[in-house]
Order: C-alpha cells, then structure tokens, then sequence
C-alpha cells in the first residue's frame, strides 16, 4: 500500500492529443505524452508517450505505443517499447521490453525480451536476452554483461590466434614486376689490365736483345 500511495502521489502532467510543442521539456514528476513535441524530454519519473517525439528522452522508466520517435532514450530503470512503434535512435536502460519496431544501438545491463512482433536492426549488449518466435534482429548481438567468462569454456588455441592477428598485406604481382623493371642494372665495368714494360729499342727500331 505504501508503494501504492507513493506512486499516486507523484504529479502528472498531460500533453493531451492534437497539442504541438516546440521546444524542451523539463519535469520533476510524471509525463504523459499524447500530442507532438519538437524538443528534448527529461523527467525523474516516469514517461508515457502515445504520441510523436523529434528530440532525446531521459527518464526514469519509459514506455511508449502507437508512437513515432526520433532521438537517443536512457532510461535509470526499464523501458518499453509496445506495438505499432517506431524508435529511430539508441536506447540504453537496465532492462528493455519490446514489441514495436527499433533501428538503433541498444545498451541494457540487465535483460532484454524481444516479442514476436518485434523488429530490430540493432547491434545489442546485454547481459540476457530473450527471442520469441516470430522476432526479427538485424545486427551483433553481445552478451558482455553477462557473469559467464567465454574465455574458461571455450579456450584459445594458437590456430585462433593466429587466425586473429592481421596479415601484413602482399604486394601484387604487377607491383612487383613494374619495380622490377624500374630498378636500373648493374652495368659491369670493364677490368685493368696493366700492360707490360715495353722492350727498349734502339734508334733502328732493333730490340737492344738482337
């Protein structure tokens, strides 16, 4: 009851439907979002969209359907994402239920349930994540909050990390040939030869021998 009595006490503002605000909305409480806003959202509490949003939405807890959004969500808590909704921007949250339509990254510690409706290209990071039937997910998927340490199960061998290291790139052939021809030869040098003393000849032209 004392749950009860603290979430009825917390103040609500209403954007009823067909009101267009531009600009940024800051709010200690809860909102409830029917219309359009052009601008920023950020509440302590909880916010509640049925409506469309251009700009970011920082809450406590998010939920929204029958929405179109776009801009980055972050959420202390959990968001929802419910049928005929469309997000396009990342979302970050402790837990993230899902049933609408998301083309962005998400980020969400604890854990994610995809429903069957759900379409998201997305790369995820989650510490667990639920796929029903029917889902479709476009992206990586990333269990890197999770408390499992892939490297005790699944050692790694000297051929994987082999495999893992980047090759230095090879030259191509026609590169190798071209620096070949470029390349100037080595012309030989013609050797020394020293020639002998000459014989020394009288005035006749007679070696002195004769």
């Amino acid at each position: 009851m004392d749950n009860l009595a603290e979430t009825n006490s917390v103040e609500t503002a209403i954007i009823p439907k067909g009101t267009v605000i531009n600009g940024n909305i800051t709010i200690e409480g809860r909102l409830e979002m029917y219309g359009v806003v052009n601008g920023d959202i950020l509440s302590d509490s909880r916010v509640d969209v049925s409506g469309d949003i251009t700009g970011n939405i920082k809450a406590y807890d998010f939920y929204a359907k029958d929405s179109f959004i776009t801009g980055q969500i972050e959420c202390a808590q959990g968001a929802t994402v419910r049928e005929n909704t469309i997000i396009l921007g990342d979302i970050k949250a402790e837990n993230l239920v899902i049933d609408g339509a998301i083309q962005g990254k998400i980020d969400v510690r604890e854990n994610i349930t995809v429903g069957e409706k759900a379409i998201m290209d997305s790369d995820i990071k989650a510490k667990t994540i639920q796929v029903n039937n029917g889902a479709a997910i476009n992206g990586h998927c990333s269990l890197c909050y999770a408390d499992t340490n892939l490297g005790e199960i699944f050692p790694v061998t000297e051929e994987i990390k082999e495999a893992k290291e980047p090759k230095a790139p090879q030259e191509p052939e026609e590169d190798k040939q071209l620096k070949a021809a470029a390349k100037p030869k080595a012309v030989a040098r013609p050797k020394v030869v020293k020639k002998a003393d000459a014989e020394p000849v009288n005035q006749q032209g007679k070696s002195n021998e004769a």
